[in-house]
Parts: structure tokens; sequence; C-alpha cells
């Protein structure tokens, strides 16, 4: 049964390690970006339209803020380190960062995070 294994290593992973919380605040403020999008996309009347407008452009700052704290974030476990890249490589340009040399940012940080987890484990303590 080694797929049960593996998925109670990962389902305990994700209790150990903080990057699961931040990328699913992401999934959750792109939701509500989307949210108050498709409201505002529906209103005729103008004063309702600037005003949802306004909502969704409060939504997109702060999915731009988070967007940065993704990019940033550093897992602390394999698992962490492999959902992260996923999620980031799945996401469509315009929930990344608007800095252009994001990337190098986000390439440095995983970098770090993984050395990090291979030193934690060959010093024998658990790391995903």
């Amino acid at each position: 049964m080694p797929s049960r294994e593996i998925s109670t290593e990962s389902a305990a992973a994700e209790d150990r390690d903080p990057i699961f919380v931040v990328i699913e605040r992401h999934r959750e403020l792109s939701a509500h970006h989307d949210a108050a999008a498709s409201v505002s996309a529906k209103l005729e009347d103008v004063a309702d339209f600037f005003a949802a407008d306004e909502i969704s452009g409060q939504r997109n700052l702060a999915l731009s803020e988070h967007a940065n704290v993704l990019i940033r974030s550093k897992p602390t476990t394999i698992a962490g380190a492999i959902a992260l890249t996923r999620y980031v490589a799945g996401l469509p340009e315009w929930e990344l960062p608007d800095d252009d040399a994001w990337h190098q940012v986000f390439l440095e940080g995983l970098a770090d995070a993984i050395d990090e987890i291979g030193t934690a484990q060959r010093l024998g303590r658990s790391g995903g």
C-alpha cells in the first residue's frame, strides 16, 4: 500500500508546512476577485458598475499583494516545495506579480528552501 503511505505523508506535510496556508489564501483571494469582477461585468447602471468596480479593484489589490507573499514564501517540506512549484506554474500571468524579475525571486527562494530541507534531512530531522 505505498500510495496510502504517500498520501499520509502528504497530509502530514500539509500539517507541518505553512506554504499550504499561503497557497490556499491565494486561491481564496483569486476566487473573491473573480466573483467581484463577474458582478461588475453584469451591471448596466453606471453608479452600480463603479461601486462594484471599486470592490473588484480592492480585491485585485489584495490578490496582487498576496502574489508577492506567495513568491517570497519558502516551503519547509518537499511536499510543500512541489505544491508551491505546481501552483505557481499553473497561475495565469495576471495573478503573478507585475515585477518582471518575480521569477528570479521565486526561484532563489525555492532553491534556498530545498537546500534547507535537504540539510535538515541530512541532520536527521524530518523535512518532508
